[in-house]
């Protein structure tokens, strides 16, 4: 391997460690608030996130090729956003609609995972792909509900229909989409600099 970075802790949290536990402090904060503060919850996440920094810095230590290492660093912050975000929904739902909503996140990942080239694909070469023209319609439709949602001025269309409940139910479920969506995306960062073609 050619070492073409320093590999000094400063350098580190100068690059893609910063971004990790940044996103992840800064995420696991917001979603463990929904729908009300959980400490447990938190303290979850920030257990994860210790466990992705002393993951990261293993490969920034073991001389990883820098390319490879910003697109795992990368792959585990998108990812671990998408886990993050889906458990706002985890914790309003119990019984059946709990496993159901548990086992369609699963699924995504087993699914992601295994057409992982295939969403690479889609991202490298975008002309070529339905799959990134879908991905593409979902962001537009994820930014439209969310404008009108939560944004300020007209009593933000959507929430103000809505009671305390029902709208952390609302935002709980539109976290998971987006959850599920980053999670499904994530796996063409596992793409190795050397097989792309």
């Amino acid at each position: 391997m050619v070492k073409d970075v320093e590999r000094t802790a400063k350098k580190f949290f100068d690059g893609n460690g910063m971004y990790l536990l940044g996103s992840n402090l800064l995420m696991g904060t917001i979603l463990s608030l929904i729908p009300s503060g959980s400490l447990n919850i938190f303290l979850l996440f920030m257990l994860i996130t210790a466990i992705e920094a002393v993951i990261a810095w293993t490969w920034w230590k073991k001389d990883m090729e820098i390319v490879r290492f910003n697109s795992l660093t990368a792959f585990l912050l998108v990812a671990t956003l998408g886990l993050f975000a889906v458990f706002p929904l985890f914790r309003l739902t119990a019984g059946v609609p709990f496993w159901l909503i548990l086992i369609a996140y699963l699924l995504v990942v087993a699914y992601a995972l295994y057409r992982k080239e295939v969403i690479f694909q889609a991202f490298y070469n975008p002309q070529k792909s339905k799959l990134y023209l879908g991905v593409m319609l979902v962001l537009v439709i994820f930014l439209i509900v969310g404008a009108f949602s939560f944004r300020y001025g007209q009593e933000m269309v959507i929430l103000a229909s809505l009671n305390d409940g029902s709208g952390a139910f609302f935002v709980a479920i539109f976290a998971y989409l987006l959850g599920l969506l980053l999670t499904f995306v994530s796996t063409a960062l596992l793409k190795k600099p050397a097989e792309i073609k």
